[in-house]
C-alpha cells in the first residue's frame, strides 16, 4: 500500500511538474492573433475608403478613432524596439489627423491624412518583415 502511495504521489509531482512546464513554454511562446486583429484593421481602412468616396466624414472619424484605439491593443505590440515604438506613435499621429480632416468636412485634407496612414502601415509593415528575416522568423 505505502508503494502504491508513494507512486501516486512521484506521479501526481511528475504531472504538475509537466503542466508547469507546458505551461512556461506556452507563455514565452505567445504570439498575438495578428489574422484577425489584421482582419479589423482592413475592416476600418474600408470604411475610411468607402467614406472618403461618399463623403461620409461621420465614418472616417470613427473609422479613424477605431484605428488610433486599436493602437493601443496588446496585440499591436508585437515587437519592443525603439524603431517600433516609433512608427506607432506616426501611425496614431496621422490617425488623429484623419480624424480631425474629417471632423473639418475636409476630403482632401482627409485624403491626404488617409494616405499617410496607409504609408505608416507599409513602412511599418516592411519594418517587422525585415526584423523577422534578422532573427530568423
Amino acid at each position: 500500500m505505502t508503494r502504491t502511495v508513494l507512486a501516486l504521489i512521484a506521479a501526481g509531482v511528475f504531472g504538475t511538474g509537466t503542466i508547469l512546464i507546458n505551461n512556461q513554454e506556452q507563455e514565452n511562446s505567445y504570439q498575438p492573433d495578428t489574422t484577425g486583429f489584421m482582419a479589423q484593421k482592413l475592416n476600418h481602412s474600408r470604411d475610411i475608403v468607402n467614406g472618403l468616396a461618399t463623403g461620409d466624414y461621420d465614418a472616417i472619424s470613427k473609422a479613424a478613432q477605431a484605428l488610433t484605439l486599436i493602437s493601443h491593443e496588446s496585440d499591436w505590440n508585437v515587437i519592443q524596439t525603439e524603431q517600433y515604438l516609433h512608427a506607432s506613435s506616426n501611425f496614431r499621429g496621422s490617425t488623429t489627423r484623419l480624424r480631425n480632416a474629417a471632423h473639418e468636412k475636409n476630403l482632401d485634407g482627409s485624403t491626404l491624412a488617409y494616405i499617410e496612414v496607409t504609408l505608416n502601415c507599409v513602412r511599418c509593415h516592411q519594418y517587422l518583415r525585415d526584423e523577422r528575416m534578422k532573427n530568423g522568423k
